[in-house]
């Protein structure tokens, strides 16, 4: 089986993957399958390459395993490219659901995103490895403490990676990002690295060699604009777009309340129809009305 390996973009070719949060009905017992849709739908529209599905803000540990296999066929329905999170506890858990989208959905699945939860570059190395045999399809590594809890060292990471055909990319997301996206594409070029974290550091990340970019927010044009004008060599006016943007997608992405504000901005735009989210993640609480309104998204859905 052979892998395929994120190449830089050509010029126009803007590489920005969508991270997808899960709709659900408002009264949060289901998958809202047609808001679903229409997100998926939105963000290509808006210029994202890519969509994302289960991952960090798609609630994956509150979704039953036949949610789970409902979201990634919806998305997969809107012909989107579509990559998908496995977030599970364990290695041993991680390998059956890869297995199982495997046997369900086949080649349509374009790859797999996978958290980074071992300091060991040989274990994360045979992790990798049997994920892709299971799958069949390259696997993405994301390396966000903050979320799994594990810190990798740089070099290990590396050494891990190295000469590993079916690594597609690294989502780097530990800090300083554009530190340690300097000293992977010294060591590992061949790899491609991704600029996460809501896009804030994207400029800085792309100047130190990362080629794609994730963008969660509920404004992902951002993202796309920026990197267009990176890519045609205007490095001011992608800083000024991030910058512009800085403290909307700060607001968004602030651990807690970071899944509602996102579900509740796309709903003021009229994507999906609930901002409902299920526990842990905190719902959207009244006193966050007027900073939503402050930031353009005052009676939009409404």
């Amino acid at each position: 089986m052979a892998a395929h390996r994120a190449a830089g973009p050509a010029r126009h070719d803007v590489p920005v993957w969508a991270m997808l949060a899960t709709p659900f009905t408002a009264d949060g017992t289901s998958v809202d399958r047609a808001s679903l849709r229409r997100y998926c739908d939105e963000v290509i529209d808006r210029g994202c390459r890519a969509v994302v599905v289960l991952g960090v803000i798609g609630e994956p540990g509150a979704l039953g395993h036949h949610e789970r296999l409902t979201v990634v066929e919806t998305a997969l329905a809107t012909g989107a490219e579509v990559h998908v999170a496995t977030m599970a506890a364990t290695r041993a858990e991680r390998l059956a659901e890869v297995t199982t989208l495997a046997e369900r959905f086949g080649d349509r699945i374009t790859g797999y995103l996978v958290p980074i939860t071992t300091s060991s570059p040989q274990e994360l190395r045979d992790e990798a490895e049997d994920l892709y045999a299971a799958g069949g399809r390259a696997i993405v590594l994301q390396d966000y403490p903050a979320s799994s809890g594990v810190r990798i060292a740089v070099d290990d990471l590396a050494r891990a990676v190295a000469g590993a055909s079916h690594v597609a990319a690294i989502k780097c997301e530990a800090p300083p990002t554009f530190g340690r996206i300097r000293r992977l594409r010294e060591l590992v070029p061949e790899v491609g690295l991704m600029s996460g974290l809501g896009g804030l550091s994207l400029v800085d990340d792309l100047g130190q060699g990362a080629r794609l970019v994730a963008s969660g927010t509920s404004r992902p044009e951002v993202a796309v604009q920026a990197v267009r004008a990176w890519l045609d060599g205007d490095e001011g006016t992608a800083r000024r777009l991030v910058g512009a943007a800085a403290a909307a997608i700060g607001f968004e992405i602030q651990q807690g309340t970071s899944i509602a504000i996102r579900k509740e901005h796309w709903r003021r735009q009229g994507v999906i129809a609930s901002a409902a989210v299920r526990p842990p993640a905190m719902p959207y609480e009244p006193y966050l009305g007027p900073l939503s309104d402050a930031y353009g998204f005052a009676g939009v859905g409404e």
